[in-house]
């Protein structure tokens, strides 16, 4: 039972990053993701239409709720296809506003996806990503280069596991009550079917592109301790 008096409860809507590059079928074949020139691929044209499509699906379903229309937080995998399909779909674009409040933007690799021999998943120096997006704010944390990515050693799903729960203890000691991620499809299953695998059907479904799930974050308001996730569902097209 929730207690408000001794628990908190954050929105955290979960979001897999629009189409990529390695995403297509070359020939009908999937792209071979040891090839070097598939290193953080950006999104096709599709893509970008499909996190645009994400942002106005979010702020439509936020009308049917007490949320508001933009988050507090949007945390990013600092992983190229994240980052832009999360300035397509919640920055205000071709609105003009008055009063609209702009979230804020924070990369932590605790949400990248499981990294190791595929180089899409290798992400680019720093500086290069703190030079063209400075609007950022980037974990103090993160090396210049990418250490933890290997050519020969892929992270586990257990490996994953332990960064999705310090992901969370991140989140809970965060001030914001509705935070947005934008993230990868390896970790939202690998999160989902470990903290409420109801909403993936006990693993049988997959997260596909642009595909989104709100869940609530319940963590004690004394230290913080996340104790579970519940009410997790995808939040579908209207």
């Amino acid at each position: 039972m929730f207690n408000p008096t001794t628990l908190r409860s954050q929105k955290v809507i979960l979001i897999r990053h629009g189409v990529a590059q390695h995403n297509v079928l070359q020939e009908g074949h999937p792209p071979n993701v040891r090839d070097p020139r598939l290193l953080d691929p950006p999104l096709i044209h599709h893509g970008k239409q499909q996190a645009l499509e994400a942002g106005e699906r979010l702020r439509i379903w936020c009308r049917t709720t007490q949320l508001g229309e933009t988050p507090e937080l949007i945390v990013v995998s600092p992983l190229t296809r994240c980052i832009q399909t999360a300035m397509l779909a919640f920055l205000p674009g071709e609105k003009y506003t008055t009063n609209q409040k702009e979230p804020k933007f924070v990369s932590t690799e605790l949400c990248r996806e499981a990294y190791g021999m595929h180089y899409p998943d290798r992400r680019r120096d720093l500086s290069i990503l703190q030079q063209h997006w400075p609007g950022v704010h980037w974990d103090p944390s993160m090396t210049e280069l990418d250490e933890a990515w290997q050519i020969d050693v892929r992270e586990t799903i257990p490996e994953l596991l332990q960064r999705i729960a310090q992901f969370w203890d991140f989140i809970s000691k965060r001030p914001e009550e509705f935070v947005v991620v934008v993230t990868h499809g390896v970790w939202i299953e690998a999160c989902l079917n470990h903290y409420y695998p109801a909403a993936l059907e006990d693993g049988r479904r997959r997260v596909y592109n642009c595909d989104m799930f709100a869940v609530d974050c319940i963590s004690e308001k004394r230290g913080g301790k996340v104790l579970r996730l519940e009410n997790a569902h995808q939040i579908e097209s209207p």
